[in-house]
């Protein structure tokens, strides 16, 4: 994609995101969502699944399979929220605790960047379990920073988290200011209720992204218009880039197989959020959190396990991890 092209569908998805952010959110979601988790997994698959030994793969596993009961529970309505949710971040916590004797080995200092983000989640699990997950919702739009920043080297690295800081940070900065909803609603070129499906108006979607706090804030609606660009922009980076940088297909086949995969299930899906958005939304979530959840302890050992190297906690030395 060229420096022009690039930079005329950022400015596109920023003015969408705050003329029409009902209508972005939910057609953007509706369109890419699945298509982009089933990416994203593919690709941390792909990429990580081989660096990692059996015993932290079947970890990681069990816990993510938890996370799945216990948000299928409360999609369905066997459990309430208040219960689900706390489960859930344990689980996460878990997914922290399990892979920082691993950070310790490499430098304790990442060791105590793992018990940091261990006892800030635990910090967040008593204080607002509901508002810590809608944090690591709007968080999560940040992981291809990680995944490039973990690809990359050199000065094409810095460019492109340069690029990052400016797409990530400081457009939705900009959106949260309020300065442009302000400027589009001047000139008439702006209609937040505006949907492709029947969710109902923009104050009844905004828990989605923004904390019954500030609900009810001037800052509610830019803060909601910026999520929904950071969520845009998350999904082109995972459906438009990360997929180039795969290796190890076995054939072309595989790759074509799982693209058409991909479109049939995303397909299914639109034409399910066509007919019960909230429902379909709720369904999605349960994959979703699967694919945001996983790669908190994959980037974290990111750290630890170079590319084409296979981590054994157990046989390897003290001077090959550092290595």
């Amino acid at each position: 994609m060229s420096i022009i092209a690039a930079t005329a569908l950022i400015l596109i998805s920023a003015i969408l995101s705050v003329s029409f952010p009902l209508a972005t959110y939910t057609f953007t979601l509706a369109s890419f969502g699945l298509s982009h988790v089933l990416t994203e997994l593919h690709y941390v698959d792909n990429r990580f699944r081989q660096r990692l030994e059996n015993s932290l793969r079947f970890s990681i596993s069990q816990l993510l399979l938890l996370i799945i009961c216990f948000r299928s529970l409360q999609v369905f309505g066997l459990i309430p929220n208040w219960v689900s949710i706390p489960l859930e971040l344990s689980c996460v916590i878990g997914l922290v605790i399990i892979v920082i004797p691993v950070l310790v080995k490499k430098d304790w200092r990442l060791g105590i960047l793992g018990t940091v983000l261990c006892a800030s989640i635990i910090v967040g699990l008593c204080w607002s379990a509901t508002l810590t997950l809608l944090l690591f919702a709007i968080l999560h739009n940040l992981t291809p920073i990680g995944f490039i920043a973990e690809k990359l080297r050199g000065k094409q690295r810095n460019v492109a988290l340069l690029a990052c800081g400016v797409v990530f940070i400081l457009v939705p900065l900009v959106i949260l200011s309020g300065l442009p909803t302000q400027f589009l609603s001047s000139i008439g070129f702006i209609n937040l209720n505006a949907s492709f499906f029947p969710v109902g108006e923009l104050e009844f979607n905004l828990g989605v992204y923004v904390p019954p706090q500030l609900q009810n804030q001037a800052i509610a609606i830019p803060a909601f218009s910026a999520a929904v660009f950071l969520q845009s922009m998350h999904y082109v980076v995972v459906i438009g880039v990360l997929p180039k940088w795969e290796n190890g297909y076995q054939s072309r086949i595989a790759n074509s197989f799982f693209t058409w995969l991909v479109v049939f299930l995303s397909t299914l899906l639109f034409v399910s959020f066509t007919i019960s958005f909230i429902n379909s939304r709720a369904v999605y979530g349960i994959i979703a959190a699967v694919h945001a959840w996983v790669e908190i302890p994959i980037l974290l050992l990111a750290l630890v396990i170079p590319e084409n190297s296979t981590m054994n906690t157990e046989s390897l030395s003290k001077e090959q991890l550092i290595n």
